[in-house]
Order: C-alpha cells, then sequence, then structure tokens
C-alpha cells in the first residue's frame, strides 16, 4: 500500500510564473525548505521567509485627483491643480496652484530647494515659499525647461524632455543652450543618480559615467527600457552589506532590475516572473519590522 507523505510549508521565497506549479523546486536556507509560490495575494514576506497577511491602510489625507507623492517623508504632492507639502504631522501646505491637471510630477533636492516640474511647469520650493527659475540674461544662457523628469548629480540639475536630456551649469538652474544637453535614441524613460553616474533610459538603459558635463561617458548597461515613474534610489547595504554607496532599483520591461555605482545592473526576477510591461507605474521602497520591500503598481 502506498503510503502518502505530509509535508508542512512554512517558509517562502517569492513568486515564480514561469516554472511549472507542479515542478517548483524548494532552494534549502538554514537547513529549512524555502519554497516559491506560483500566486500571492494581499500577504507580505519578511527576511526570515516566513509568510503574513498584508496590514490594511488608514487615510491620511483626501482630495480630488492626488498624485505624484515625492520620495522624502514628508513631502511633496499635487492634488488637483495644486502642489503641496505634507507634514510630518499630517498637516498640509498649498505651495502652487494653476498646474496642468493630470500631469505627473518629478522631484529632486538641491542644496536647500526642491525643484519640481511636470512637463508644463517648474520651480523650486525653498523655505516652504514656491518660486520660479529666472532667466539669468547672459549669453547662450537660458533657465531649465519644464520636462518629465529632473534629478541632481555632482551639483548640476538634470531635465529630460522627450528624448533629450537638458544639464544646468555647477550650482545654477539654467544651461548652455549651445553644450548643456544630450540626445537619446528615444523618450527618455528614467532619470536616476547614483554616487558615481546616471542611469537614463529611452529603449534601453545607459550609464553616465563621470563628474561634470564635459568628461560625461555614455556606457549601454542594459537592453530594455525601464518603465516610467517606477525607479527608486537607496543604500545599497539595505540590500546587501556588500553593496558600498547608493543603488538604482526600477521595473523595466523584463523584470526589476538594481543598478550599482558602477553601472553594472542585475534583473533580479527575469528568471522566475513575467509580466506585461505597461508605459508607466509607480514605485517605493515599505520598511516594516526592519525589512524593506521595493513595491510597485503598473498601470
Amino acid at each position: 500500500m502506498d503510503v502518502a507523505q505530509c509535508q508542512t510549508m512554512t517558509r517562502f521565497l517569492g513568486l515564480d510564473n514561469i516554472s511549472d506549479p507542479t515542478r517548483l523546486i524548494p532552494i534549502v536556507a538554514n537547513h529549512e525548505y524555502v519554497y516559491l509560490l506560483q500566486q500571492a495575494n494581499n500577504v507580505d514576506i519578511d527576511n526570515t521567509y516566513g509568510l503574513s497577511s498584508r496590514s490594511g491602510y488608514n487615510d491620511i489625507i483626501s482630495g480630488s485627483n492626488i498624485h505624484s507623492l515625492s520620495d522624502d517623508a514628508p513631502g511633496f504632492f499635487v492634488d488637483g491643480d495644486t502642489l503641496k507639502k505634507l507634514n510630518a504631522d499630517y498637516s498640509i501646505i498649498s505651495l502652487r496652484s494653476g498646474l496642468t491637471l493630470g500631469a505627473r510630477m518629478s522631484y529632486t533636492s538641491f542644496n536647500d530647494r526642491t525643484y519640481y516640474t511636470n512637463g508644463y511647469e517648474i520651480g523650486y520650493i525653498q523655505d516652504i515659499i514656491n518660486y520660479s527659475l529666472v532667466n539669468p540674461m547672459l549669453e547662450f544662457k537660458f533657465p531649465l525647461p519644464p520636462g518629465q523628469f529632473i534629478e541632481c548629480f555632482m551639483s548640476c540639475l538634470y531635465v529630460t524632455v522627450d528624448d533629450i536630456l537638458y544639464i544646468s551649469d555647477p550650482l545654477c538652474d539654467y544651461y548652455d543652450v549651445r553644450t548643456g544637453y544630450r540626445r537619446f535614441n528615444r523618450r527618455i524613460t528614467m532619470l536616476r543618480a547614483v554616487d558615481d553616474g546616471l542611469y537614463v533610459s529611452d529603449d534601453r538603459v545607459w550609464f553616465m559615467k563621470g563628474k561634470s558635463n564635459e568628461d560625461f561617458e555614455r556606457i549601454e548597461v542594459y537592453s530594455h527600457r525601464a518603465i516610467s515613474y517606477t525607479d527608486v534610489c537607496i543604500n545599497g547595504q539595505d540590500i546587501s552589506d556588500e553593496i558600498k554607496g547608493n543603488v538604482a532599483i526600477w521595473t523595466g520591461e523584463n523584470g526589476i532590475c538594481i543598478g550599482d555605482n558602477n553601472g553594472v545592473v542585475t534583473n533580479l526576477t527575469e528568471s522566475r516572473y513575467t509580466f506585461t510591461p505597461t508605459n508607466q507605474g509607480a514605485g517605493f521602497i515599505r520598511s516594516k519590522n526592519n525589512v524593506r520591500h521595493y513595491i510597485n503598481s503598473l498601470y
């Protein structure tokens, strides 16, 4: 007579929707089997591979059309046509109204200022006051134009407008019309700085390494584009003690990727998870019980 064997499963690694669900082979960690899942809804997996129900949430603020929450906390967000600041006590300050409805906002910190742009408007916040960019009235110099993404690297500001990356003069928010730009193959879908360079995506991902506009070296580092607004920057040691400096994480067309300070890109999910790519999404890091999760939403 055959004897049925019962196996208790208590440790889980994550999703695998590529392999045959009847052939999901566990790995061994700390002398225990750790299993992959074909499906998982509303659950969290912690750093001990434990599975738990995802916590609920409470409404903090309400509005007409809230979007574009900035990375920092407390941070900035857009409600309808108004740029607002969310304080630590969840009070709200309105900073600028009359923005283009539905336009995604991008932010970057530069000294004591937070610059923002949404493709139609550009400006900065300093001491809870909104400012516009001023024409420097210098030959060949113009204020940075509104764009889809904005970033700061090596004391310069970077703004993307379709397939063009504009680069400001050092410590300024204007650029030189003769030299202050780089053109890419397609519309730029990601702009993210790490300590030693910039990740820029069009129909692929490039790493721009160098200390200034004049000596940038542009290297192709990944053959698939990044999905817009899914990128974040975190300390590499939050991932592994062996990773130094800041790293970029984004969702690409074929998986979740991490890019280190040297322009080395690793796809973390390609071998076990597939999805339908979209044009844009959102990404953020959630910290819970000393475990950090990268969470994305694609639409």
